[in-house]
């Protein structure tokens, strides 16, 4: 990870280009069915109706095609279910002429028949059995000409004819020659198929579940281009059941209606359900009686877990006999399907919604749930409700609930009468979305406040609109001119607004201007008497410091953070705690930015604020990285990519964020895919911050892949970036020591030795002593372009038994065995490189222990010394001679000249003729 202080989550000002696979959230799925059908010959997937299994069996036909399989694809309809032997002929319909020379007389006339291809002999039934052994002798031909997947899509509509004859195929075609992929409709992905002998006898069934909420937004984006956050995609998320269908569905009514705005500003407005969802159950609703559907609103109204009384339950007797309704394991009623609850709110009378509402007041035992649904309840606007109401987001917010604190402000707001204090009411609504990452509520409420009578209210409500459209989209300039027109004077509003157009200099690298502003925002907020806007200045101030003069840096957090003690929590309170232990983290003081992010991580959490909770999610994970405990580095990067991408349009940083996950505990491979999707997706953002940072994980994959030149190159892209926006730190982002290497394994001595020079000036400067082993292992390598034994001496002699960075020490380790390799000592090689293995599987860092296994086990498959032929080819190598020059005076062949040279570059560890040239005993 990069152990910076991460700026505040932004908006994509430019969706990013679809970087999804074709099938969302289901590559694991996909993963788990290609290793069943390797295994077993066979796989049975399952699910409801919508889940995805057609769409599966097609990803499973796009690779069986280029892999040159045959497919074989059949999809039944209930309205074929009657035709006998339908399915025969869509499997093998067209593959029949090629077979028909292959096959018996008898054999393939039965088939013919069978297939329809030839008319039956008057009085001469076909014989079953024939039909049976042909068909299983056709797949068997098949296969001898290269691989057969058999696709059986929708079988609980398959002919019984057809049925008999693959089932009798499939339990004798257990070699694996002839695949097969079964999908079959149930009512739950829990419930037993039926089905499993249309596959091999071993063959596996997979249960196919539904998406998850980021799967959700993903599909939605992919397929309608539709970026939904906060409360609308889990609303979408929970009312679809995860069903891809349904979610489609659900997700073209809102693109059509342009309702997802009006959803955001009213989470208790029901979601306009399509005519294609509705009439999968307005029907059963349609026969029930009304006291039977005025007890289903209030089931639909309430939430899960409310114990109703039985005048409610007892006319629900109707609806589970339709099969609207179903029993939890503990005897209480729940709708069969989430879409159902959601049809039977929106056909709902709006006086029936009130009694409904009003009933569960009375039930509700928890003051903010009864408050709650007493304001959902009212008729009018009622000034005494609206002020319970703000009571009871005071206590949501002590519980650490600041998402429903903002639904109970905004509900206060709504029953205010007084327009000033309601939009007052509507902005803490805004703010508090914001902390519980639902940007789309933060936006509805912002969004309401363009008139509001208080100025300041305006003001605010305009930046907070600016941040949420991100730090590049051209309408933040509209908004911020129209907050500055309205801050008439006033030294707090003057400042803030000052302090928006600072974030947005420095985001965009321009750093001149942003110290400016920021420099006039301090200048108004001294004048202010505002602390908790002196801790937002202090917290941008702060990082900009650290890379200069990191005592004053310092100084300025800790002044922050006693300012913030004893206030309510706010983004920059956190902001200047996550600073100390990032700072702590750049000197490497380890032990204190630990317990800085552990206390930090359960404050957040327990306060609710999702953004914030990213943040720190993310300063974690470079903390236990540095600290070598890299299964809570994974395990937090992956909570942190798991945030973003739910509350961030833009897929960028979580991509960022889980690549470097995935170089932690993953493999270099996901983490390659991961950051390439990032690189473009910053790239189109114009975000140069985090396209720094995922050039220079890139890099790191690069290295672990030994692509020195492209590690080079994506390393020098990050510290290019990096140094245009005066990050300057060494320490910042350790890309310095990686570049240097990547520049020296590469044949780029000048440059390697360049950049080396200026990191341990920096170094130097800002007295990162931490940093020294890290240079001295890219030194080593430098060194050994031409002397590899004095490379290995030398960085032997400086490694200490312990460093505050261990994964670094583990790094030095590994460079020592590489280059007592080139040096041609294989005990000492096997030595440091067993160490760095030891290290890195203490520390968990799965990718470069498996990298340090491979090293061992290369070293290990070393030949021995070089031959005399061989001694000649590398002398005539350095002396520049190509490989047709060294055949014809060594009177060999050229591909015998190659074969020794294969030979050479491992036994020298190099990669190349360049390497191989420069490389001395």
């Amino acid at each position: 990870m990069t152990g910076i202080l991460p700026g505040p989550a932004a908006a994509a000002t430019t969706p990013a280009e679809a970087t999804e696979p074709p099938l969302v959230d289901r590559a694991h799925l996909l993963a788990e069915i290609r290793a069943a059908l390797t295994a077993t010959g066979g796989v049975l997937l399952h699910g409801p109706a919508g889940i995805g299994k057609t769409a599966l069996l097609d990803a499973l036909a796009q690779d069986a095609g280029p892999a040159g399989a045959t497919v074989l694809r059949s999809s039944p309809t209930a309205a074929e279910a009657d035709l006998p032997h339908l399915a025969l002929i869509d499997l093998l319909g067209e593959a029949l002429p090629g077979l028909a020379e292959d096959l018996p007389d008898h054999l393939r006339q039965a088939l013919e028949c069978a297939l329809l291809h030839r008319a039956p002999q008057p009085g001469a039934p076909t014989d079953p059995l024939a039909v049976r052994v042909a068909v299983l002798e056709a797949l068997r031909r098949l296969a001898q000409r290269g691989p057969v997947l058999v696709l059986l899509d929708d079988t609980q509509w398959l002919d019984e004819a057809s049925r008999q004859v693959i089932a009798f195929a499939a339990r004798r075609l257990t070699d694996r020659h002839v695949r097969f992929a079964v999908t079959e409709r149930t009512e739950h992905a829990d419930t037993a198929p039926e089905m499993g002998a249309l596959c091999p006898p071993a063959a596996r069934e997979i249960p196919v579940g539904p998406l998850s909420e980021r799967g959700t937004g993903a599909l939605l984006r992919e397929r309608l281009d539709l970026r939904l956050s906060g409360l609308t995609l889990t609303r979408v998320h929970t009312v679809s059941g995860g069903n891809p269908y349904y979610v489609l569905e659900l997700g073209r009514s809102l693109a059509a209606g342009g309702s997802e705005s009006a959803l955001a500003a009213d989470p208790d407005r029901p979601l306009d359900v399509p005519h294609r969802l509705r009439a999968l159950v307005s029907a059963r609703l349609g026969e029930l009686p009304d006291t039977a559907r005025q007890s289903l609103t209030v089931l639909a109204a309430a939430r899960p877990g409310t114990a109703l009384p039985a005048a409610v339950t007892e006319p629900l007797a109707a609806a589970r006999r339709h099969g609207i309704l179903q029993q939890t394991p503990t005897g209480a009623p729940q709708f069969s399907h989430p879409l159902v609850a959601e049809v039977v709110l929106a056909d709902a009378a709006p006086a029936a919604l009130r009694a409904a509402h009003r009933l569960l007041a009375e039930l509700a035992a928890d003051p903010v749930e009864q408050v709650r649904h007493q304001a959902l309840a009212a008729d009018d606007p009622d000034p005494h409700l609206a002020s319970r109401l703000g009571r009871a987001a005071d206590t949501a917010l002590t519980r650490g609930a600041p998402g429903t604190a903002a639904e109970l402000l905004r509900l206060a707001a709504d029953h205010t009468p007084d327009p000033d204090t309601a939009g007052r009411r509507l902005l803490a609504a805004a703010r508090n979305a914001t902390a519980a990452g639902l940007p789309d509520l933060a936006r509805a409420c912002g969004e309401r406040l363009a008139d509001a009578p208080a100025a300041d209210v305006r003001v605010h409500a305009r930046l907070l609109l600016a941040r949420l459209l991100g730090p590049d989209h051209p309408g933040a300039e509209p908004l911020l001119a129209a907050a500055a027109e309205d801050t008439g004077g006033h030294p707090g509003l003057t400042a803030a607004v000052h302090q928006e157009r600072a974030v947005r200099a420095l985001h965009r690298g321009d750093r001149a201007e942003g110290l400016a502003e920021l420099a006039i925002a301090e200048k108004h907020a001294d004048h202010a008497d505002d602390p908790d806007l002196l801790v937002e200045l202090l917290a941008q101030r702060a990082p900009l410091t650290l890379l200069t003069d990191p005592a004053r840096g310092l100084a300025q957090l800790e002044r922050g953070c006693r300012l913030a003690a004893g206030r309510p929590p706010t983004a920059a309170a956190v902001f200047c705690r996550e600073g100390l232990a990032v700072a702590a983290l750049r000197s490497g003081d380890l032990p204190r930015a630990i317990a800085e992010v552990e206390t930090l991580r359960a404050e957040v959490e327990a306060s609710g604020r999702t953004e914030d909770l990213a943040n720190v999610l993310y300063i974690s994970a470079s903390v236990y990285e540095r600290a070598g405990r890299c299964t809570e580095a994974y395990a937090a990067g992956r909570a942190a990519h798991d945030l973003r991408e739910r509350i961030e349009p833009s897929p960028g940083p979580a991509r960022v964020l889980g690549g470097a996950a995935e170089l932690n505990g993953g493999t270099a491979d996901r983490a390659a895919q991961l950051l390439d999707s990032a690189i473009r997706a910053a790239e189109d953002d114009h975000d140069r911050e985090w396209l720094a940072y995922a050039h220079g994980l890139r890099g790191r994959a690069e290295l672990l892949r030994g692509n020195h030149p492209a590690a080079a190159e994506h390393l020098g892209s990050c510290q290019l970036l990096l140094r245009r926006m005066e990050f300057t730190d060494p320490a910042f982002f350790l890309v310095d020591a990686d570049l240097a290497e990547a520049l020296a394994l590469s044949g780029h001595l000048d440059e390697a030795a360049a950049t080396l020079a200026d990191a341990r000036d920096r170094a130097t400067r800002l007295g990162r002593d931490v940093l020294t082993l890290g240079l001295d292992r890219a030194e080593a390598h430098l060194t050994a372009a031409a002397d590899p034994r004095r490379a290995a001496d030398t960085l032997r002699a400086l490694l200490p038994d312990t460093h505050p960075y261990p994964l670094e020490l583990a790094r030095a380790h590994l460079a020592l065995g590489t280059l007592e390799r080139r040096a041609r000592r294989r005990a000492a090689a096997r030595t440091a490189l067993q160490e760095a293995h030891t290290r890195y599987a203490a520390a968990g860092c799965l990718p470069w222990q498996q990298h340090a296994a491979a090293a061992l086990a290369a070293l290990d498959a070393l030949e021995a010394d070089p031959t005399p032929m061989q001694q000649q080819i590398l002398a005539l190598i350095r002396s520049g001679a190509t490989n047709r020059e060294i055949a014809a005076r060594l009177h060999l062949s050229v591909k015998a000249v190659e074969a020794n040279l294969t030979r050479l570059y491992r036994q020298y560890g190099v990669r190349g003729r360049a390497e191989l040239a420069r490389h001395r005993d």
